[in-house]
């Protein structure tokens, strides 16, 4: 990735996070945060280091990550955009906190929209020799490993998410530079508590917490499963930020 510069300043590198608790690790990291409220969502800035950098909490899909990418783009002008979070295990091997950088992004007609054309956008991975990802983004939560293993056998994809197809179409339609980071929340042969597709629709924080209310009230033995999710979710926030720093910092 080259960071290119804009006048005397270098242009940020941009990046959409879907959920607070994927953005979490991260944000304590960055320093010198400005933030820019918008109808929609709020976009910060700030910098890693020496390096600036410009990101958002987008809400979950791909309406709300082609929005917050597209307000990106036309209020900051990052040189780069990643959609970052979390993402579901297709492919078997894969274990919770495993962050990886697929090469190909799939579309949820399995169509293959972005592929990485070079190692040499990500600087740190150049010398290091890794299995080719595919990363396929739907419109709702698979939580059955059943329904992994099928969307497996039907895509070939090793890894799914509900964002990352839509920001890359943005990028794509911006002529800049795409990756999609996503840690492993969840594994091929895991089944997810039947409250997460519910807790995973658009919706604001509080009709959120509303929801995990009224589930645990449903389904009291909701409320172990969903602690359970929420330290794994803080595990793979913190691999995920290990990973962005890296990629941050060697952004030249």
């Amino acid at each position: 990735m080259v960071n290119k510069e804009n006048g005397s300043n270098p242009r940020p590198l941009g990046i959409i996070f879907a959920l607070p608790i994927e953005a979490h690790t991260f944000e304590r990291r960055a320093c010198d945060t400005k933030e820019f409220r918008g109808q929609e969502c709020v976009v910060f800035e700030g910098r890693i280091g020496n390096h600036p950098i410009t990101w958002t909490i987008s809400g979950v899909g791909r309406d709300a990550a082609s929005r917050a990418a597209q307000l990106m783009i036309d209020g900051h002008r990052p040189h780069t955009l990643i959609s970052a979070g979390f993402a579901g295990a297709l492919a078997p091997g894969l274990e919770h906190g495993n962050v990886l950088i697929p090469d190909r992004i799939l579309n949820n007609r399995h169509e293959c929209i972005y592929t990485l054309v070079s190692i040499d956008q990500i600087p740190f991975l150049a010398t290091k020799t890794r299995k080719p990802r595919a990363l396929i983004t739907v419109d709702s939560v698979i939580t059955s490993k059943e329904a992994k293993a099928q969307l497996l056998k039907s895509s070939n994809a090793d890894l799914v998410d509900m964002e990352s197809a839509a920001v890359a179409q943005i990028a794509r339609e911006a002529d800049i530079p795409f990756l999609a980071v996503r840690a492993i929340s969840d594994t091929s042969d895991e089944t997810l508590p039947p409250e997460v597709s519910r807790l995973s629709q658009p919706q604001s924080p509080m009709h959120r917490f509303g929801a995990a209310i009224a589930a645990i009230t449903r389904r009291p033995a909701a409320i172990t499963d969903l602690w359970k999710l929420w330290e794994q979710g803080m595990f793979c926030s913190r691999t995920l930020a290990d990973q962005l720093e890296k990629i941050i910092r060697a952004d030249n």
